[in-house]
């Protein structure tokens, strides 16, 4: 069992300190019991991060229903982001499927603005924070979670696409529409592990029974570049699952090229 105190010990360890830019992803299922919940996790972290930080977390959604950023739940970001936008003077962005939540300093310039067809593009919660030099902790998760991936692909201009579908109201119609949006099954992401370690730009530890790294997204959007600037397909699997044969189709529709 973890406590708060151990917690803040152990975030620190890792190199979280006060007036951080900090996104997060997590899942507490691989991290252990914490006396007191998803609650003092976030709570751990803001203590850390003080007045002059930032704590930010995915809030995405099924896109299955009109998105509402004060009522609509989350999906598969798990109980440590859901719990966080609902506590009081988080902030919410309100792209239909993508939304990500903030709290701090720097939250109302975060969510602000959050593009339907660049979900994590340099406009997006994600880009601000790899403007304002932001830092990433993956608490019990891996790459194939870092949002900031996707945000070199947009700073690269990835040609392939897969469609999402979202809700939008017009004129209180609600209308379903399809986006076509930079996104793949995200498993070669975890190739970024190797690579960042390679450059010693990575802090790997241990917190309760879960695995967390810890780094820049500027050094994140760095070495994700490098390897996309030599093959742009870079991030997608050789094995045709249906996200990245997707994204492969995409990109022959527009040029009638096979990739």
């Amino acid at each position: 069992m973890l406590t708060k105190k151990q917690l803040i010990e152990d975030f620190k360890r890792v190199g979280i300190k006060e007036g951080m830019v900090l996104v997060v992803h997590t899942s507490l299922r691989n991290i252990g019991y914490i006396e007191g919940g998803p609650e003092v996790v976030i709570e751990s972290l803001l203590e850390i991060l003080g007045d002059e930080g930032t704590l930010v977390m995915p809030s995405m959604t099924s896109g299955d229903e009109l998105f509402d950023p004060k009522t609509t739940p989350t999906e598969g970001m798990g109980i440590v982001a859901e719990t966080f936008w609902r506590m009081p003077s988080v902030l919410r962005s309100v792209h239909p499927n993508s939304a990500f939540a903030a709290y701090g300093k720097y939250a109302s310039e975060i969510v602000a603005e959050h593009p339907i067809d660049q979900p994590e593009g340099i406009k997006s919660p994600i880009g601000k924070v790899y403007q304002l030099d932001g830092r990433i902790l993956l608490l019990g998760v891996s790459h194939d979670s870092n949002t900031t991936i996707h945000l070199a692909e947009s700073l690269n201009d990835v040609p392939y696409r897969t469609y999402s579908t979202v809700l939008i109201s017009n004129n209180g119609k609600i209308e379903k529409i399809e986006v076509p949006i930079i996104n793949h099954c995200c498993q070669n992401f975890k190739k970024m592990e190797s690579l960042l370690k390679e450059e010693g730009y990575l802090t790997v530890g241990t917190i309760g029974n879960g695995v967390c790294q810890f780094m820049k997204a500027r050094d994140v959007v760095e070495v994700a570049s490098t390897q996309l600037k030599k093959n742009p397909y870079y991030f997608l699997c050789e094995d045709e699952c249906e996200e990245c044969t997707e994204a492969r189709e995409y990109v022959i529709s527009q040029n009638g090229k096979k990739v």
